[in-house]
């Protein structure tokens, strides 16, 4: 696996620290702003989504970008998309370690994983 020093978001890092960030917002190793980090700080969902899915930005199918596009899909009511996003984002063979916006360093692997668990039964919960 190997370790790239990026900011990405997940579930999880945009609810618990968005209201606490004040460092710049960096995505390093990758173009600015092919992880819509910024954008999707923001809430500009619409703005995310065209970042994350201009390919001449970054492979489609690099998992930091999935867990992403995951978010915004989630966030735009698009719950069959993001849940899609982060089981692609699982099945990637180029897994690394990433930086959440809230200080953890995690493999997206796990991130996805999180991602599908908490936002999966929390639709099998609603469909109740």
């Amino acid at each position: 696996m190997k370790t790239l020093g990026l900011l990405a978001f997940s579930a999880f890092a945009l609810s618990a620290c968005a209201a606490n960030q004040t460092a710049p917002i960096a995505e390093t190793g990758y173009q600015p702003g092919a992880l819509a980090v910024a954008a999707i700080e923001r809430g500009d969902w619409a703005r995310a989504e065209r970042l994350l899915t201009d390919t001449s930005r970054g492979a489609a199918d690099d998992p930091a970008r999935l867990i992403n596009l995951g978010e915004v899909y989630w966030r735009t009511g698009r719950h069959g998309e993001a849940l899609s996003a982060w089981r692609r984002a699982l099945a990637s063979d180029a897994h690394f370690d990433v930086e959440t916006l809230g200080g953890r360093t995690v493999s997206t692997v796990q991130l996805a994983r999180e991602a599908l668990a908490a936002h999966d039964a929390s639709l099998r919960t609603a469909a109740r």
